[in-house]
């Protein structure tokens, strides 16, 4: 009976095809303002109207689904790598990478702001509505891209970094930034340089490659290889952030005038943890928090307590990075997900030792467990990275990068000695 009817055959293909990234084009100022910009104003709106409360709870969720659509529609439209790279673009797919990590938070944020309750500053005397207009487009502002949502009472209880540079004057704060951008840059392209020596034309090339070669017939020298990336690659993703916390400070303090006390530190030495909850709740960067805590962690603690609180927060952090890795290529990796289930189950049985030994996981003891949990879930994440090519990214022109420098002058002591 349904033999006459023209049935559109891209349709069929419809769920597979809503997830396709090969149809993305380079973006330029059109479609900057037609497909880019829009989900940042929606979300912006949507911040505005979270401050001014329940009585326009409404109009928020009118907004949200376009918000949703939008953001969707940015990340499978715009091809950022292809607006400065005419050929081998895989070389800044890096890009597409933040830019959908960027799409996904707006989407997060956007329930969180939605369906939460008001956010509200801390460190303010009057909260009512002698908010002048400029106060609350300001405080939207702060709200839409203070991503740690440091002096806001949904982040009271985050666990903040000391503060490690001079406050004042601004000056000391801003020559200290500029001495860590400086040095992160150098370290991080140092580790970049040391992983893509481990196979220029597989990992160290945008083709992508496993931490595991299967062609090294002993296995314990293919595993210390593959522990080797997999802590070169932890170590560069560390430098990685600290150089965008250090550059977005930089550019807050000087272009936006802000007070160097609103860029306490991201990290907080991760490298002394002495327990998965200390690594990933204290010292490991808290960028993605309050999206981890408002998506997952309530409301799976509401059903299964602790336990599907910390379950909750980890398997949203796995979706956000899976989302990172397929806006890449468009393609990802289960095993990102698996990742951080993995880190959530370790931080639960963290927990039932704490409540049956009356003793917390710490000193020497923890610093080993929290090592060999990172060393030996950590591939989980970092092998499907490698594959995908992250590592073969061009980061900085090869004619500037510190490590070919260093490398090339090496070489030239070498040969005049020889």
């Amino acid at each position: 009976m349904y033999a006459d009817v023209d049935v559109d055959a891209s349709l069929v293909y419809l769920p597979r095809r809503l997830f396709e990234l090969n149809h993305r084009v380079p973006l330029d100022l059109a479609l900057f303002f037609h497909t880019f910009l829009p989900p940042v104003i929606l979300y912006y709106a949507t911040n505005i109207l979270a401050l001014l409360g329940p009585k326009v709870f409404v109009y928020r969720l009118a907004l949200l689904p376009v918000t949703l659509f939008t953001a969707y529609r940015t990340v499978v439209s715009l091809d950022i790598a292809g607006s400065f790279l005419a050929t081998d673009v895989d070389k800044l797919a890096y890009m597409n990478e933040a830019m959908a990590l960027a799409m996904f938070i707006v989407c997060t944020r956007s329930l969180a702001r939605t369906f939460g309750s008001t956010p509200q500053r801390l460190r303010r005397v009057s909260q009512t509505t002698d908010r002048t207009k400029t106060q609350v487009a300001l405080d939207a502002a702060d709200l839409s891209f203070n991503l740690r949502g440091c002096g806001w009472n949904f982040s009271e209880s985050m666990k903040q970094p000391p503060y490690t540079r001079p406050l004042s004057p601004k000056s000391a704060f801003l020559t200290r930034a500029w001495q860590s951008l400086i040095l992160h840059i150098i370290m991080f392209d140092f580790l970049h340089y040391a992983s893509q020596q481990f196979g220029p034309d597989t990992i160290g090339s945008t083709t992508g490659g496993s931490i595991y070669d299967m062609s090294v017939i002993d296995p314990s020298i293919r595993y210390l290889r593959s522990t080797v990336l997999n802590v070169l690659v932890g170590m560069a993703i560390y430098g990685g952030v600290q150089i965008g916390h250090d550059a977005f400070a930089i550019i807050g303090v000087t272009i936006f005038l802000q007070s160097p006390t609103e860029w306490p530190p991201i990290f907080r030495s991760p490298w002394l943890s002495t327990s998965l909850t200390d690594f990933w709740a204290a010292r490991w960067h808290q960028l993605f928090r309050q999206d981890f805590i408002a998506i997952g962690g309530k409301p799976l603690s509401l059903v299964a307590g602790r336990a599907g609180g910390v379950l909750g927060a980890f398997f949203v952090s796995g979706i956000l990075h899976y989302i990172g890795l397929w806006g890449m290529h468009g393609v990802s990796d289960l095993r990102v997900l698996l990742f951080f289930l993995v880190m959530g189950l370790g931080v639960i049985l963290e927990g039932l030792w704490s409540q049956c030994s009356g003793m917390r996981v710490r000193g020497w003891f923890g610093w080993i467990w929290t090592a060999v949990w990172l060393v030996t879930v950590g591939p989980l994440m970092t092998d499907p990275w490698c594959q995908n090519g992250i590592m073969g990214s061009v980061f900085l022109p090869q004619a500037i990068r510190p490590s070919t420098i260093f490398h090339a002058a090496m070489k030239g002591v070498l040969d005049f000695i020889g």
